[in-house]
């Protein structure tokens, strides 16, 4: 799809009639929007826009938490948020893709009346336990796909004083990021890629099994950004490097790279146990080291203001 864009070239006007920029931004961010859906209708619905896929993956998340990773995440969070000035203690604040709480939780301890919203069920069961195990009050926990939302239905139009949505699938084209902005009566995060490295393990093994590349989702700032910023918006942003590594059994990883393989290819019955092949030859004693590269961006803005 070719997007063409409306841009002015500015010349001496005698009668000195105004330019109608409104017009200008509304055909361009229609143009956007059109490309937006056109690339999410053909994204298959790979493992993590599956609940089955977070499910599986819930444990693991758990297992591999730590004080010091949610700490620094929430405290880049947090920081950004600062600079809108909004009290959090007392705020109404809807988390889209809350999984195990990382952001509702402390936000809740903060004293902000929160909504935790995800269609995984075992991430979900992890937020309610690490809520009862801290004795933190979730206003509102909502087992449901972002897609699925009626907002006046729930009551959620225009809401919540900060709206969330941070790394995560549930928000992935224009009809659900309208909606998370619907939800809010000021405030928007978002947060996703700005490009990710894989385990090397993705890339070698989709290789030898399709005699093709990997090809990683659409989930990133890019579209989003541009859709705000052709909107009038300039969202307040900060970008940010990082390398992690997870300690996996071979059959957790096993079937976290197969079910990311779903996403562009049918698996043969054989697959899985060539994947293990694979991990065991690089993993030590039945376990693999995950190791990922990525820059990730953050943005918050105010729906109120352009």
């Amino acid at each position: 799809m070719n997007i063409m864009f409306h841009c002015l070239r500015l010349q001496p006007n005698p009668r000195n009639e105004m330019v109608h920029m409104d017009d200008i931004h509304q055909k361009n961010t229609q143009y956007w929007r059109n490309y937006w859906d056109e690339i999410t209708s053909k994204t298959i619905r790979y493992g993590p826009m599956n609940a089955t896929f977070w499910d599986s993956m819930s444990k693991r998340f758990v297992r591999n938490r730590t004080p010091e990773r949610e700490s620094d995440r929430f405290n880049g969070f947090f920081n950004l948020i600062k600079t809108t000035g909004l009290d959090i203690d007392g705020a109404y604040v809807l988390d889209i893709g809350a999984g195990t709480g990382s952001l509702s939780i402390p936000l809740a301890k903060m004293g902000a009346k929160v909504t935790s919203l995800d269609f995984s069920e075992g991430m979900l069961n992890n937020l309610k336990q690490r809520a009862e195990t801290e004795n933190v009050k979730i206003d509102n926990i909502i087992q449901r796909s972002w897609d699925e939302v009626d907002l006046d239905a729930e009551g959620f139009r225009e809401k919540f004083d900060l709206v969330i949505a941070s790394m995560t699938p549930a928000v992935h084209n224009p009809q659900t990021f309208d909606r998370m902005m619907g939800a809010s009566k000021k405030l928007c995060y978002y947060s996703g890629w700005v490009n990710r490295r894989w385990d090397n393990a993705y890339y070698d093994l989709y290789r030898e099994l399709f005699n093709s590349e990997f090809q990683t989702g659409n989930h990133g700032i890019y579209i989003p950004f541009m859709y705000l910023y052709l909107q009038g918006y300039h969202p307040e942003i900060i970008l940010k490097k990082d390398t992690w590594r997870n300690e996996s059994t071979v059959d957790e990883m096993a079937d976290t790279i197969a079910s990311h393989f779903y996403s562009t290819s049918t698996i043969e019955p054989d697959i899985k146990s060539k994947i293990k092949g694979y991990l065991i030859h690089n993993g030590e004693n039945g376990k693999y080291c995950e190791t990922s590269c990525s820059t990730s961006a953050m943005m918050v803005w105010d729906k109120l203001k352009k």
